[in-house]
Parts: C-alpha cells; sequence; structure tokens
C-alpha cells in the first residue's frame, strides 16, 4: 500500500472516486495532487480498473442469482455472525429441518 504521510494513497483514489464516479484519470491525479497527495497517472488507472471489475462481478453474481446488494450484504453480515462459513451453512441445515417438521 502506498502511503504519503499516513494517507494511502489508493484508498484517496476510491474515496475521490465515489464523489466524482465519471472524474477521467489526469483530473483525479490534479486533484489529489492540490490535496497534497501525489499519485501517478498509472495508480489511478489500476485503482479505476479494479473497482471497475469489482462492481462489474457483483452486477453479474446479482443478475445471475436474482438476488440483491441488501440480501448479499445481509448474508455475508450472518457469516461474520456465526464466525465462518461452515458453521453458518450448518445452522442454515438446521434451520431447513426445523422448517420442514413445521
Amino acid at each position: 500500500m502506498a502511503k504519503t504521510n499516513g494517507v494511502n494513497k489508493s484508498q484517496a483514489i476510491r474515496d475521490y472516486f465515489k464523489l466524482n464516479p465519471k472524474a477521467k484519470t489526469q483530473e483525479v491525479v490534479d486533484a489529489l495532487g492540490k490535496k497534497g497527495i501525489t499519485v501517478t497517472v498509472g495508480l489511478v488507472t489500476t485503482v479505476k480498473s479494479k473497482h471497475n471489475k469489482r462492481r462489474k462481478a457483483v452486477r453479474k453474481v446479482v443478475a445471475k442469482g436474482g438476488v440483491g446488494i441488501p440480501e448479499i450484504k445481509e448474508a455475508l453480515a450472518f457469516i461474520k455472525s456465526m464466525g465462518g462459513i461452515t458453521v453458518a451453512k450448518k445452522a442454515l441445515e438446521v434451520a431447513q429441518e426445523i422448517r420442514a417438521i413445521v
């Protein structure tokens, strides 16, 4: 992780894109430069492309499974609260057994 004065450059780029999703690469370099964060065009391009790949992957999964992002977030929270995916799967199996009985 590239850091400048305690600032993560990649995170600064992601934050800028969050506020300005249609920003051009050079615009990001210039804007962060004004804030005292020196980033290269290559770093901005890399961060932007990884972000876009992640968004496309999420859209693909959502379209395929018919499940929305809120449901995915809830499922991830459930897995985290259970302490792992194996425990979460066992809990779901037990829930299905109970559902079959009732």
